[in-house]
């Protein structure tokens, strides 16, 4: 039904804001919950290994969210399980920071694919320097070209910005 995703913002505009919000929390939680026992219990060790491992329990929430297998691997375009994954890995400091960045962007234009692009490489800019972990910036690699990739049909409507921003820009000299 909807736009034919299984996630939480089709939930939403389906069912309302009860539905919505249950599937928000529990789509959050099925990443936020492994990647934070991971972190938590397994740490961060310096070996390679240690680090491609925490990288696959991060992702694989994504992945399993984009592509689940009981949806004869169809999915959901991997938002929420995204942002799990990002506010376990940061310590809850990813909600902040993510409200932020999609706050801005999407008080200016409409396009959601940019605007997650942009709260990723915003992710990015702010977490790496705070946390210098190989495993978050192969984690960022790999969850960046997956919302590409399930966002693709939506770039090339390029950036569309808000009525109020077009307003601004004839007003101006």
């Amino acid at each position: 039904m909807g736009d034919g995703n299984p996630g939480a913002a089709n939930a939403w505009k389906l069912g309302g804001w009860v539905p919505g919000a249950i599937a928000l929390i529990l789509d959050v939680a099925k990443s936020l919950v492994p990647v934070y026992l991971a972190t938590r219990y397994l740490g961060q060790a310096s070996g390679i290994t240690s680090q491609i491992s925490l990288t696959l329990v991060a992702i694989a929430p994504v992945v399993g969210h984009g592509w689940s297998p009981f949806l004869h691997f169809k999915g959901g375009k991997a938002l929420a399980a995204s942002w799990g994954s990002w506010i376990a890995i940061m310590g809850g400091v990813a909600i902040p920071v993510a409200f932020i960045f999609l706050g801005l962007m999407h008080g200016f234009q409409k396009n959601h694919a940019i605007t997650v692009t942009v709260c990723l490489v915003g992710f990015l800019v702010v977490f790496l320097p705070l946390e210098t972990h190989l495993f978050i910036a192969l984690f960022w690699v790999a969850n960046l070209m997956i919302i590409i990739w399930k966002h693709r049909a939506e770039y090339s409507d390029g950036l569309i910005a808000r009525r109020w921003v077009r307003a601004t820009m004839r007003a101006l000299p």
